[in-house]
């Protein structure tokens, strides 16, 4: 059966005002160390400008000045290009790859077929790599899963984290170029066929 090649929606102006400016700070934070996108267009700095003149010019609308809000209304016009520009890139880029889709921050639009439920990674495992340096995420296959997302920081785990992220197709990936002796945390989040995400578990090791 034909396919539709996986893209990602490119308008976010039906979201409310607040809306937007978490929707982009949640694609910031999905595009930071993402191992995929080391390069679009606008750029990551580019980008992270428009979300923090918005986020400004909407706090500063508040009081209800007209003159405010006729700021903020142009500094909105200018993220929801932006969001245009830089989805219609990472398409590009992703060339009908679902995971990479999946890591952009972006939502996935309809690809026309049922989906199906995932479940969270299960029997996650750090585990030392064949060499100094590197570390190996594996967990259990996870049932219509499309593929997994590696993330791993060296800072303790936080709502503001910018986790590194690496994309596969399979359960296993071993992550390279790590300095020994520092403490890693992981976890592999499972991509689901209309872009669902599950995550596992955190877990951490000292690298060696």
């Amino acid at each position: 059966m034909f396919m539709k090649t996986p893209r990602l929606i490119l308008d976010y102006s039906k979201l409310n005002e607040a809306g937007l400016n978490t929707k982009a700070l949640a694609i910031i934070a999905a595009l930071t160390g993402n191992l995929n996108f080391p390069t679009t267009t606008p750029s990551l700095v580019d980008f992270t400008a428009l979300q923090t003149a918005y986020s400004e010019a909407l706090t500063k609308a508040a009081n209800g000045d007209r003159s405010l809000i006729a700021i903020k209304n142009q500094a909105k016009a200018d993220l929801l290009a932006g969001m245009r520009a830089l989805a219609l890139d990472i398409d590009s880029l992703s060339n009908g790859n679902l995971v990479m889709l999946a890591s952009s921050g972006f939502d996935l639009a309809s690809a026309g077929d049922s989906s199906l439920t995932i479940t969270n990674p299960t029997d996650f495992k750090i585990l030392d790599g064949m060499n100094s340096g590197e570390l190996k995420f594996t967990c259990k296959r996870v049932p219509n899963a499309i593929g997994y997302i590696f993330e791993h920081t060296d800072e303790v785990p936080a709502e503001t984290t910018n986790w590194k992220i690496q994309p596969s197709s399979t359960r296993e990936f071993t992550i390279r170029g790590l300095r020994s002796g520092i403490r890693v945390y992981g976890r592999i989040k499972a991509i689901g066929r209309r872009g669902q995400e599950a995550n596992s578990d955190i877990l951490s090791r000292i690298v060696q």
